[in-house]
């Protein structure tokens, strides 16, 4: 969260930031972990709106719309560990995150108070998150993996 909202935002223009919170929620979206993957979206929602400033929860509410979908897209097909394919999920999700950030406030009614960025940043934003998605994917992979890799205490 804070390198999303200190370092990325002023190393890279306002319309071309990658956007490594979205593929933390795909991460755990993918993974079969549903109670402790939902808090740990719901923190990660929270902390996200804080530092940024977003109010209104509209950006948890995103975040729990794609970690929901995802979860019942894992139960219903085989994701597999194909990493392009996980990309290619973040890149629909950050798609369907240009969606809905665009129509729910219209929804929720507090259309005047939400100002979302045009329309034309949406594919270059989305190509960049995917490719910063490369190596965080790889990542988030090595982190999990690290308390199977601790061998066990001997006695």
């Amino acid at each position: 969260v804070l390198l999303q909202t200190t370092w990325i935002t002023e190393i890279f223009p306002p319309f071309l930031k990658p956007d490594p919170m979205l593929i933390f929620v795909v991460f755990l979206g993918t993974r079969p972990h549903l109670i402790s993957g939902a808090a740990l979206v719901g923190v990660c929602a929270l902390l996200y709106e804080l530092f940024s400033g977003i109010q209104g929860g509209l950006v948890m509410i995103v975040y729990f719309i794609f970690f929901f979908l995802l979860q019942a897209l894992t139960r219903v097909i085989l994701i597999g560990d194909a990493l392009s394919f996980r990309l290619l999920l973040v890149f629909g999700a950050l798609l369907l995150q240009a969606l809905l950030t665009g129509l729910l406030p219209f929804l929720l009614g507090v259309a005047p108070a939400v100002v979302f960025p045009p329309g034309d940043w949406v594919l270059a934003q989305a190509a960049v998150t995917s490719l910063v998605g490369w190596p965080l994917w790889i990542l988030f992979r090595k982190v999990e993996s690290l308390p199977r890799m601790t061998p066990a205490p001997k006695s």
